[in-house]
């Protein structure tokens, strides 16, 4: 009997068995979607990629605008990339809508390149099987940007029919989201979709309070350990607190004579694929604000450069180093020498949105990617 060598019998299983594997298919370009946030994608290695993340934490943690704003920046910035939002909550209210600055749509003849559909659906089986459906029938490679909002709203069909007092199985939604990763997550990284999975928090009840609590659960969200496992992120999004509101005047208390321009989203790094596991990041929100805007980008630029001292603050005035003015020089932008108080440099470079992102260049090359 004669036997064909390694190489030979390997062609020969992979394109006999291709519907099993992608070893066959061509993988599709990798990309990193920023965050919004400066400070948090210095955090993220440059923002996210394709494959499966997951947002979890506090009510009005920001987890459903940041993913948001994820999506909106993958839209802008990954070609012939779509936006998927699973409605299982019932919440995407027009301000949640104008805040993002995407453009939603429910009629699939409306779903072109750049856009959002929602699919209001909260059926496990029905919202699993449209997405692995969706994966399977993409013949013009179109990335997906999913966004599954929230798990926890998500129910079994065998579910529906049951009353308040029947049984409900137990784990059910654990199980069908492990046989959902199972089935899907491979192929978000092969073709260069992304997926986020927004969690709740839930609640610990402790019988016996001296007991050591599991050191294997990296948040207190629900979902089952496939959800813990799968993630190539996971972000747990920390309660606002009064110390975390961004004052008119700073040092004292918040009065209706003393504005609250924003807050600072506060995010805590559960998994990660770099070494920045167990962070916490803080980063400026400001209020008010729509069409994908709502990070306070100019904020962040003032702190960083601050922080590295391209930025010196002597008394009430600060002062640009000349490094930076040579870089915008360049570019056929001029600054001023001197700012005279912090809230001029926001309200400068709130006007001035081709010195905002030569600035955002700057920090990028050199401050972040040194």
């Amino acid at each position: 009997m004669s036997k064909i060598n390694t190489v030979d019998y390997t062609k020969q299983f992979l394109k006999s068995n291709k519907e099993y594997h992608y070893n066959l298919e061509p993988s599709a370009e990798e990309y990193i979607v920023s965050s919004g946030s400066m400070i948090l994608d210095s955090y993220l290695g440059g923002g996210l990629g394709s494959g499966v993340h997951r947002f979890t934490g506090a009510n009005e943690g920001g987890k459903t605008n940041e993913a948001l704003n994820v999506m909106f920046h993958m839209l802008k910035t990954v070609e012939s990339s779509k936006g998927v939002y699973i409605k299982a909550e019932g919440r995407l209210s027009k301000d949640i809508q104008k805040r993002s600055g995407l453009k939603f749509v429910s009629d699939a003849e409306e779903w072109v390149a750049g856009t959002c559909l929602v699919f209001e659906c909260n059926v496990f089986d029905v919202v699993f099987d449209f997405l692995r459906g969706l994966l399977r029938n993409n013949p013009d490679r179109e990335k997906f940007c999913i966004v599954l909002d929230s798990m926890d709203g998500l129910l079994p069909k065998a579910e529906l029919e049951k009353t308040t007092g029947e049984a409900a199985k137990v784990a059910g939604g654990a199980l069908m989201t492990s046989d959902f990763l199972k089935r899907v997550s491979l192929g978000m990284s092969k073709f260069g979709h992304m997926c986020i999975m927004i969690s709740q928090i839930r609640a610990n009840i402790n019988v016996n309070p001296y007991a050591k609590g599991d050191p294997n659960n990296q948040t207190n969200s629900s979902g089952g350990n496939a959800a813990l496992h799968y993630p190539d992120w996971i972000l747990e999004f920390q309660k606002q607190n009064k110390s975390d509101k961004i004052l008119e005047k700073p040092n004292q208390q918040i009065t209706p004579d003393n504005k609250v321009y924003g807050h600072m989203a506060k995010v805590l790094i559960c998994k990660s694929v770099n070494e920045s596991t167990g962070q916490t990041v803080k980063y400026p929100i400001k209020h008010g604000r729509i069409d994908g805007k709502s990070i306070w980008v100019e904020r962040e630029i003032v702190e960083m450069l601050l922080m590295w001292g391209y930025l010196e603050k002597s008394g009430a005035w600060f002062s640009v180093d000349k490094d930076v003015k040579d870089y915008l020089a360049a570019q056929n932008i001029e600054i001023k020498d001197k700012f005279q108080g912090m809230s001029s440099i926001y309200e400068y470079l709130e006007q001035e949105e081709a010195t905002t992102n030569a600035l955002k260049d700057f920090i990028k090359t050199n401050v972040l990617e040194k």
